[in-house]
């Protein structure tokens, strides 16, 4: 156990830009997203990154469950001290149990991811780290979690990479039943999201056709400090 300013917590998680916790937050279990400082970032831009980051992603959160998508709630943010508190949601992390569903439940979720993806993207808004390892499954709900480092954008580009990095975590988790599961992922996507289809999903294909590079570009991506004011 440890205790950060007063609230007993739990360490979940360690990554490189923040730690996560489980707390007591007046009487409901919640998680605690903490971003870190760090020393070889200049002072003032480490704060401005820290504080703008937070501020980003809460908002987003705040809009994504507003407009009615399956999200954890915004309980509580501190721009300056780097700190967001959302809703505990208890559930399995499609990481650890698409592979184990049978064929009629996975192509269900693949659905849902697809839908969600559509009405993100329709509202300008990207998750940039778009895999099954950051899809919550509780029950029959599927929640979409660590908005980390999502932003807001109408760059199809965008969306073309949270669409191309989930289609390589479905193809990881179930490879002889990817066809099928990534069709019925992107023809809900396509019956949702507002803009022109076609040209996110070509999008996609070219940064699939563009292989080692793009993904490197995609880690380089999903690495570097985005923030907007």
């Amino acid at each position: 156990m440890a205790t950060i300013e007063g609230r007993n917590t739990i360490l979940l998680s360690r990554g490189a830009e923040a730690e996560v916790y489980l707390v007591d937050f007046f009487g409901l279990r919640a998680v605690m997203k903490k971003r870190i400082s760090k020393k070889y970032r200049a002072k003032l831009f480490d704060e401005v990154f820290i504080r703008n980051r937070t501020r980003v992603e809460a908002r987003i959160l705040s809009e994504l469950y507003e407009a009615g998508l399956i999200v954890p709630s915004v309980l509580f943010v501190d721009e300056e001290n780097g700190v967001l508190i959302v809703e505990y949601i208890e559930g399995v992390r499609a990481s650890e149990s698409f592979e184990k569903f049978d064929l009629g439940k996975a192509t269900s979720i693949s659905r849902r991811i697809g839908g969600f993806a559509a009405r993100m993207h329709s509202l300008g808004i990207y998750h940039g780290d778009y895999t099954l390892a950051n899809v919550l499954l509780r029950e029959s709900e599927v929640y979409v979690i660590d908005f980390g480092l999502s932003g807001y954008s109408s760059d199809v580009e965008e969306y073309a990479i949270d669409l191309h990095l989930m289609v390589r975590s479905i193809k990881a988790s179930r490879p002889l039943d990817a066809e099928v599961l990534i069709k019925a992922m992107l023809d809900e996507y396509g019956s949702h999201y507002r803009g022109d289809y076609r040209e996110v999903i070509n999008r996609m294909k070219e940064i699939s056709v563009r292989g080692r590079y793009i993904d490197r570009e995609v880690r380089k991506s999903i690495m570097r400090e985005r923030y907007i004011a």
